[in-house]
């Protein structure tokens, strides 16, 4: 394939922006919205909280090509899996546009407005100086520290838009039994959309995986657990009751 074959034409622009924080943290929240603020001076800004109620949504209506898209997502801490996609999408087909995709619903959630904008000019427009003036002189680490402290006062304010979210672990060992699980799991997920998991590595010594369920009520996901692991099934016989497994439940703080 020639370098050519990767040149777009004014026609393949990209109409909005969006990255996606995968986790909780208004840190992070406030790191990015500074530094699109500096980026892209003037352009309008939408914040979410997304559907799952843990991570956050940065909208941007600029149109901009491609490359650009990337480029700016890149810089601004966009999720990896996001980026490795839109590139792979891209490399497969030059001419696609449809590279930025942004749920804004998902396994029966809605994402949520944040006026984050409006929380920090009601109330904290002195912070706000301080930062930027950190940053025009280059003084990064005394910004980083103020942005810290930020995060912490409009925390309060903050958690209003958010919602609980929690997760179900489970771990366990083995190759094997990881590949039964997952088409358990796959198969339970098809015909329940309420059923969300996913299969990490564990580097804990004693377990080789964890199989994470999520959901909003602790009480009912740690029943749906305990489910699972007494009726987890394959050709018949029960494949975790007897299994060695540590199970619990905590809020969940990343996407």
């Amino acid at each position: 394939m020639g370098g050519e074959s990767f040149i777009e034409d004014k026609a393949q622009m990209v109409k909005q922006i969006s990255v996606d924080l995968d986790h909780s943290s208004i840190v992070q929240l406030l790191r990015v919205f500074f530094s699109t603020r500096r980026m892209l001076p003037g352009v309008p800004m939408e914040i979410t909280v997304s559907s799952s109620g843990v991570g956050f949504h940065i909208k941007l209506f600029k149109q901009v090509t491609v490359e650009e898209d990337l480029k700016i997502r890149a810089l601004l801490w966009d999720h990896a899996d996001r980026l490795v996609y839109a590139l792979k999408k891209w490399a497969l087909n030059p001419g696609e546009v449809y590279v930025d995709l942004c749920f804004d619903e998902k396994n029966q959630g809605k994402e949520c407005v944040l006026p984050l904008e409006q929380i920090l000019n009601d109330g904290y427009k002195m912070e706000v100086e301080n930062i930027n003036e950190f940053l025009i002189r280059g003084e990064n680490e005394k910004a980083d520290q103020e942005v810290k402290e930020l995060a912490q006062k409009i925390e309060p304010q903050i958690k209003p838009f958010k919602k609980a979210s929690y997760v179900g672990c489970l771990t366990f060992k083995g190759e094997d039994l990881r590949e039964d699980l997952e088409k358990i799991c796959g198969n339970i997920a098809a015909k329940d959309s309420s059923f969300t998991w996913k299969v990490y590595p564990v580097w804990m010594p004693e377990w080789d995986w964890m199989l994470a369920l999520f959901g909003d009520d602790k009480d009912v996901l740690w029943k749906r657990l305990v489910w699972f692991k007494n009726k987890a099934c394959k050709d018949g016989q029960l494949i975790l009751k007897n299994a060695e497994t540590r199970m619990w439940i905590k809020e969940r703080k990343s996407t």
